[in-house]
């Protein structure tokens, strides 16, 4: 394995790249950078190694070097995120906790396959957009903006997953098959346009979402390497961002 791969992929697996994309969708909401954004990346960090490696960090396995290096990653988040979380106001603290919540109960949720994306959506909607705008005048908006646009992202995901996910759990494409699951993806990207409509001055951005979106969805296949979920469609938030601020 070359050095760039080898250091590529615990890039990846240590959740830093899903880090940087969460970050970037609160920049999206909120493109002034404060402790919140950086509170998030850290957080994000910490509550998947938590969701994908719990079952590792047990006392067998803590002398193996890949999980030393993703615990010692996912204590440095931790220690970050608590000394960030003290920062924020009781408000902002407070639902928090009911993120944290949402993602304690996400295994529960993840049995009930078809929900899934939904439910990933929601969670990682509330917290980039809800948390840092609930003051905002057309936060519902922009809420249901994001929800449609990352529900279609997740698309990608099922397809690739559909290999591996039990039959059991009834995904998306073990109910309707890989193609109908991805017209399901492409109608939540119309919707996501017609909910953007009204923003005339957003128009560009929200198509190159959009249109950035379709691809992704488009190139999915069962057969796809690990790298085109896990690298390049969680890098469409970070480009979601360079279009945004250069737009």
């Amino acid at each position: 394995m070359s050095k760039t791969k080898k250091y590529l992929d615990f890039y990846i697996k240590s959740s830093l790249h899903v880090g940087l994309a969460v970050f970037s969708l609160v920049q999206l909401s909120f493109t002034q950078l404060n402790s919140y954004a950086f509170l998030v990346f850290f957080g994000t960090i910490v509550g998947y190694n938590f969701l994908k490696y719990s079952q590792w960090f047990g006392f067998k396995n803590v002398f193996d070097k890949k999980v030393k290096a993703i615990l010692s990653v996912s204590l440095v988040a931790s220690i970050v995120c608590v000394f960030l979380f003290y920062k924020q106001e009781y408000y902002i603290q407070i639902h928090l906790f009911i993120a944290l919540l949402l993602v304690v109960l996400y295994p529960s949720f993840r049995k009930i396959g078809w929900i899934k994306p939904f439910f990933v959506a929601f969670v990682v909607t509330f917290i980039t957009v809800y948390i840092p705008l609930m003051n905002h005048e057309e936060v519902i908006v922009i809420y249901l903006q994001r929800f449609l646009l990352l529900s279609s992202v997740m698309i990608p995901f099922e397809i690739s997953d559909s290999t591996t996910d039990s039959v059991a759990l009834k995904t998306l494409p073990h109910w309707f098959g890989i193609q109908r699951t991805k017209q399901i993806g492409y109608v939540l990207v119309v919707l996501f346009c017609v909910v953007s409509f009204h923003a005339l001055d957003c128009l560009y951005p929200c198509f190159i979402y959009a249109l950035s979106s379709v691809v992704a969805i488009y190139f999915s296949t069962e057969k796809r390497s690990w790298y085109y979920t896990s690298f390049w469609v969680e890098s469409l938030p970070v480009f979601w961002l360079l279009i945004f601020l250069f737009s």
